[in-house]
């Protein structure tokens, strides 16, 4: 199950999703737990996104293969299908790939970023529902 949450799948033709319906199916609807969840991937992330950002600024694209690739974790139990996690495969880990270098990429780097800081900070906590 890991393989199929953490590699591409070949030949996905699935629309990105920004909504919690996986992590809330994988959580048995545990509001808590997700707002649990949330909160780590929010931290996680400003600490990847930090040094994603010390990676390109030394142009160091080992480093920001591994940390991409950490990345993917991060975002996981979003679900495969997630908007952030198709991110991280199609444009940080693809586009690097198919680059092979971070020379005269700043400004498309910058922006990836940009765009992750914002779906991240868009993922908002579920109600709390009291029983």
């Amino acid at each position: 199950m890991l393989a199929i949450m953490t590699e591409p799948m070949p030949n996905n033709k699935e629309v990105p999703y920004t909504s919690l319906h996986y992590l809330r199916a994988l959580l048995g609807d545990d509001s808590y737990a997700v707002n649990d969840i949330l909160r780590e991937i929010k931290s996680q992330w400003k600490k990847d996104a930090s040094q994603l950002s010390t990676a390109m600024a030394h142009h160091d694209i080992n480093e920001m293969k591994r940390l991409l690739h950490r990345v993917k974790s991060t975002f996981s139990p979003l679900g495969p299908g997630h908007v952030l996690y198709h991110m991280i495969l199609g444009k940080g880990e693809a586009f690097l790939e198919k680059r092979g270098t971070l020379d005269g990429d700043d400004e498309y780097w910058s922006a990836f970023l940009e765009n992750i800081n914002t779906l991240v900070k868009d993922l908002k906590p579920e109600p709390v529902t009291r029983p």
